[in-house]
């Protein structure tokens, strides 16, 4: 199936005249179907934008992926839930192999990656030689969207909690997928130690310049461009962080700005 543009701009004056390989992510911040206890129902607007990048909506595949949470159950169950009526739908149980990961990509139209533990999900992908797979997968045409850990995974720099349970969270830089080039970081103004952790690495040059995105909030991403931002909150932004001097500035992210394609779609960054 091909991929449909989104339907707000000027999308050939945005991403220029080579439209022949559209490599697609749409970055949720948090929240959407696995938390739909935190929006009050407005995070559907997110997955409704999700599914009208592929349309028509009654011949789409979706698959989700929840290695990041383990293959929770209650997850899973909302995943279902969520889409049903929508799409075929299927996912990718944490035990896959290679072969399996295979054969689940082959006919998707649209992968959802859940959130949770972000090093030990892109750990496991490595481990079990789906990382490959996956960006194959993407670098085809497969959109690729995702929620926290599945929202921030496509990026090439990522600056991820050491332990989840301690007092006070530690972070330390982890590579990513390298489908989009710089940092992204999640739940942006709804955790304050992250988005400390996330402005002070910036500032001091640790971590590449990047986006934040806040809950509720999700930004499409063609061939490194920024091309709509879906506010499903009032509340809710994107911003584009830079380093100035010993600070960083943070700005609205506006829809045309150049990101870049990471290492793996041989692009320069940002």
């Amino acid at each position: 199936m091909t991929p449909k543009l989104p339907y707000n701009g000027n999308h050939n004056q945005i991403l220029g005249s080579d439209m022949s390989r559209l490599v697609q992510i749409f970055a949720v911040g948090g929240g959407g179907f696995t938390h739909s206890q935190d929006g009050d129902g407005r995070d559907s607007l997110l997955e409704d934008r999700l599914l009208a990048m592929v349309g028509p909506v009654a011949k789409l595949k979706i698959g989700y992926i929840g290695h990041a949470n383990n293959d929770r159950a209650d997850r899973l169950a909302a995943f279902y839930a969520r889409f049903a009526g929508c799409a075929r739908t299927t996912h990718l149980p944490i035990m896959a192999d290679a072969a399996m990961a295979q054969d689940f990509l082959q006919d998707l139209d649209i992968l959802y990656v859940g959130g949770g533990t972000t090093t030990s999900m892109l750990s496991h992908w490595r481990n079990a030689g789906i990382t490959d797979l996956l960006v194959a997968a993407v670098r085809r045409g497969l959109v690729a969207s995702g929620v926290s850990a599945g929202g921030i995974c496509w990026f090439s720099d990522l600056l991820l909690k050491t332990e989840d349970n301690c007092f006070e969270p530690q972070f330390e830089q982890h590579r990513g997928l390298e489908l989009i080039a710089g940092s992204a970081c999640p739940h942006f103004s709804s955790e304050p130690a992250r988005k400390q952790a996330f402005e002070t690495a910036i500032a001091s040059r640790q971590l590449q310049s990047g986006i934040a995105i806040d809950d509720g909030v999700g930004v499409h991403i063609i061939n490194g461009v920024v091309v709509e931002i879906v506010r499903a909150r009032s509340s809710g932004s994107a911003y584009l962080l830079v380093p100035d001097g010993d600070i960083n500035t943070h700005q609205p992210l506006m829809c045309g700005h150049r990101l870049g394609m990471g290492s793996t779609n041989g692009d320069a960054s940002i």
